[in-house]
């Protein structure tokens, strides 16, 4: 499988991804087609690309893709509202109150 079509993949299981997300999805995609494109991290025309993976798993984590930014996505949501009353008033407030 190519990481396009693994991308592509994982995009359509995304639930949490919606239409706002294209741009980002569609730059991904294109990252991934020019990750597929390489040989031995060399371009078609023979450079060096060191630069495509990491921009690959950057898109990848800020669209909620990798392991660590679903735990930091979605467990982060569950303890947003943990705090009881004192802790929204402080929220509101803008942190501790004297």
């Amino acid at each position: 499988m190519s990481v396009y079509e693994a991308t592509e993949k994982a995009v359509k299981a995304a639930d949490h991804i919606t239409d706002e997300d294209a741009g980002a999805v569609a730059t991904l995609l294109h990252v991934a087609q020019q990750i597929d494109a390489q040989t031995n991290g060399l371009t078609p025309d023979g450079k060096l690309d060191n630069v495509s993976v990491p921009t690959y798993l950057k898109y990848c984590d800020a669209l909620g893709l990798t392991p660590v930014s679903r735990v930091r996505w979605f467990e982060g949501a569950k303890k947003e509202g943990s705090g009881g009353k004192l802790g929204q008033l402080r929220g509101i407030a803008g942190g501790k109150t004297a």
